[in-house]
């Protein structure tokens, strides 16, 4: 049985999660056990701060008597910011780490499929609008409605053969 496109792409979609999942990790999430303590570290570092600049401030009636626990609380919110900031960027670092492994696995899995043996195809297909031309059974054009040309005909109308393919 020939994979289709689409039970292929789950399949290395499957592949690909079993590759990321590494022992001691957790396998599902982004962050280590490190990246949540110092979350909750810096988040409880600007939360003392941002209180004992307000606790500074509190009671003062002149402005330049504020000044020095307002500071405190800024550096208490850019504290907890910064924080913030770097488990976001850490999340979204492991995000796009999984997402660059799972198309490494699509595309190797796609290349690895089993290719039927057939002769030399002297037509390729395109799409109104396509810029390149294609094997009858490449993934870019199932489902659509194609036209049947020989290859010359479509490189005198400016396409170029599929990087996907290769025909």
């Amino acid at each position: 049985m020939t994979p289709t496109p689409r039970s292929l792409s789950l399949d290395s979609v499957r592949a690909a999660h079993t590759i990321q999942q590494k022992p001691g990790r957790g396998g599902r999430e982004p962050w280590h056990a490190g990246d949540v303590s110092s979350l909750v570290t810096l988040n409880a570092v600007g939360l003392a701060l941002l209180v004992a600049g307000w606790s500074m401030a509190a009671g003062r009636l002149l402005f330049h008597d504020q000044v020095s626990g307002s500071n405190v609380a800024i550096a208490g919110i850019i504290v907890a910011g910064v924080g913030n900031g770097v488990w976001l960027l850490t999340g979204r670092r492991a995000v796009g780490l999984r997402r660059r492994t799972m198309a490494d696995a699509i595309e190797q899995r796609y290349r690895s499929r089993p290719q039927p043996i057939a002769e030399e195809t002297t037509t390729f297909v395109a799409a109104k609008g396509m810029t390149r031309y294609h094997r009858l059974d490449c993934v870019f054009v199932v489902d659509r409605k194609v036209t049947t040309r020989r290859r010359e005909t479509h490189e005198s109308q400016g396409r170029t053969p599929c990087g996907v393919c290769r025909p």
